[in-house]
Parts: C-alpha cells; sequence; structure tokens
C-alpha cells in the first residue's frame, strides 16, 4: 500500500508476520538495521493474533521516480516497494531459518537456462555466499 505525502513523496507501507516474540524480533532488527530506519521510516512491532509470532510493519517514504523509470525499475525489481518487500522477507527468513533461501534459478542466473537439480558447484557456491552474508547480518538467530 502508497500513499503521496504533501510534498510528492510516496509513502510505502509493509507488513509481514514472524514466527518470533516481538521482544526477539525487535532485539534483533536494533542489532542489525543499521541503515534503517531512517528519518523516513517508521517500523512497527506488534504481537500477531493468536499467539502467532510477530506482525513486522515498516513503512517508508520516498521520491518516485518518472513514469520510464518506473517501469524499468519495475522490470528490473528495484522500485522501493518491491525492495522493501523483499528486505523484509529476507529479515523474516534469517529469524525463522538463520539463513536466506535461494531457489535454484537465482543460483544460475535468472534468466539464463537451468537444469532441474543445480549444478553442484554453483548450488555450493551460493550457499558459501548465503552463509557470508548471513554472518555479516548476524549469524543464525537461533
Amino acid at each position: 500500500m502508497s500513499d503521496r505525502t504533501p510534498d510528492e513523496r510516496e509513502r510505502v507501507r509493509r507488513a509481514i508476520t514472524i514466527n518470533r516474540s516481538p521482544e526477539d524480533v525487535a532485539a534483533f532488527w536494533r542489532r542489525h538495521a543499521q541503515d534503517a530506519p531512517g528519518d523516513d521510516a517508521l517500523v512497527r512491532f506488534i504481537p500477531a493474533p493468536g499467539g502467532r509470532g510477530t506482525e513486522v510493519h515498516l513503512e517508508r517514504s520516498y521520491t518516485r521516480p518518472g513514469r520510464i523509470a518506473a517501469v524499468i525499475a519495475a522490470f528490473r525489481h528495484e522500485l522501493p516497494d518491491q525492495k522493501l518487500f523483499d528486505e523484509l522477507f529476507a529479515f523474516k527468513q534469517i529469524l525463522e531459518t538463520g539463513d536466506i533461501v535461494l531457489s535454484d534459478a537465482w543460483v544460475n542466473g535468472s534468466s539464463s537456462r537451468h537444469p532441474a537439480q543445480p549444478d553442484a558447484q554453483a548450488s555450493q557456491a551460493a550457499t558459501a555466499q548465503s552463509r557470508t552474508n548471513t554472518s555479516e547480518i548476524g549469524g543464525s538467530a537461533a
């Protein structure tokens, strides 16, 4: 969901449920979210209904690109609202599994043909890269 602010900035809101307590999620966020949120962002941690974890609500504002730039950004999956969802989804994966899961298509390149079973070397390289990224973010949350 997005709205325009009076100064023509776009406001994007996203939410995701994480299967952890609000205290765990907030503590992990404070430790590892260096560049977010800033002056233009707001994050809230709310207990999910039925004791199902924590709802993470993130709101950011940005200057929307022009029409042509927006089409190109959408095609390349680089619109701020798409990136915001990707960041929240990666945050959920790290908290719940301790890793960011990559599909075979991303291991071999999204536009290249790939076999049903990934190449062992490409799969190992992607796993090593994922572990490097996870250790930079904070490693396993368990």
